[in-house]
């Protein structure tokens, strides 16, 4: 039983040296000997690559050529010699693209060297080419500081150091996604802070058995411009309006759990947790206020007057 499988050479698109170089291996593995390499060959390369390598024979015949001038015959037709100074200027011209790792330019440039017939000077060719065509700028000026710079070292040092800026922009990408949700949580935090409308030092007056009240004064100056009348001045038919505040205890755009007045007593149900203004039996008396029955603007103004806290 042979080890692996040779498919049918495509004439159109595969490299043949490589396609030789696997089947040489072929015969290696499986032990074929000398005098069957070209009937094996003939076997597996397909019947569109045999009719090329008829007409390439022509008057003579493939079975009476050895493997080696078959393999000739067939790449010199396919693969003739290039020009080693276009090659070689196709190499200078190639640069690194945006797609592409070190380790892929470096790669694609490695084979690209292999007609550039450079010799002695492969190794300096490709150093040359990795420092120049890189995209890196700082990696570019990294390997022209170092002195005695050999292809070894120059891949060495781009490979790491593109490896460490790939780490740090990783890094930094996670840094400031969580400074944008600490940002966020910090303002969410300090929301309800700004919306409480108290003078700092400033005490809210006691009643008798020790709870704090809502002051009339208060509420009028929240009328005035405060932002906690907004809700006073609303129309509380408008189902779309109720339906966007957020706060239950005051009507205010902020959680409910966050505001201070949620540990009020409402003046007109006598239940903890809202203010008079936000008070659902009031809202259902506005509701058919607002399709027939008007509410009156005095009950409008006293939104505002005196609720009870709990300490």
């Amino acid at each position: 039983m042979s080890v692996g499988k040779i498919g049918e050479f495509d004439v159109h698109s595969k490299d043949w040296k490589l396609y030789v170089e696997r089947l040489e291996q072929y015969f290696v593995v499986n032990g074929v000997k000398t005098e069957l390499q070209v009937p094996t060959l003939i076997t597996i390369m397909g019947a569109e690559s045999y009719e090329l390598l008829v007409n390439l024979c022509t008057p003579g015949k493939p079975k009476n050529k050895t493997f080696e001038q078959i393999s000739e015959i067939i790449e010199k037709h396919l693969q003739p010699k290039p020009s080693e100074l276009a090659e070689r200027y196709k190499f200078r011209q190639r640069s690194q693209t945006g797609s592409e790792t070190i380790s892929e330019y470096v790669a694609v440039l490695k084979r690209m060297s292999k007609t550039c017939e450079f010799g002695s000077w492969l190794e300096e060719s490709l150093r040359d080419q990795l420092v120049c065509g890189i995209s890196s700028e700082t990696i570019r000026q990294r390997l022209f500081a170092e002195s005695k710079l050999d292809f070894a070292k120059a891949y060495r040092l781009a490979v790491s150091m593109e490896t460490a800026e790939k780490d740090a922009a990783t890094v930094e990408g996670h840094s400031a996604k969580s400074s944008s949700a600490g940002t966020a949580e910090c303002h969410m935090t300090a929301a309800p802070t700004w919306r409480r409308g108290k003078v700092a030092g400033e005490r809210p007056a006691r009643n008798a058995s020790g709870a704090v009240r809502e002051t009339g004064s208060r509420g009028a100056q929240g009328r005035r411009g405060g932002a906690a009348a907004a809700p006073a001045q609303r129309d509380w038919g408008d189902r779309a309006w109720r339906q966007q505040a957020c706060c239950r205890a005051c009507g205010g755009a902020h959680d409910t759990i966050a505001c201070k007045f949620a540990r009020y007593v409402c003046r007109a149900c006598n239940k903890l947790g809202h203010l008079r203004r936000m008070c659902p039996n009031l809202m259902d008396q506005h509701r058919i206020g607002a399709t027939g029955d008007v509410t009156s603007g005095s009950e409008r103004e006293s939104d505002g007057s005196e609720e009870f806290q709990i300490l």
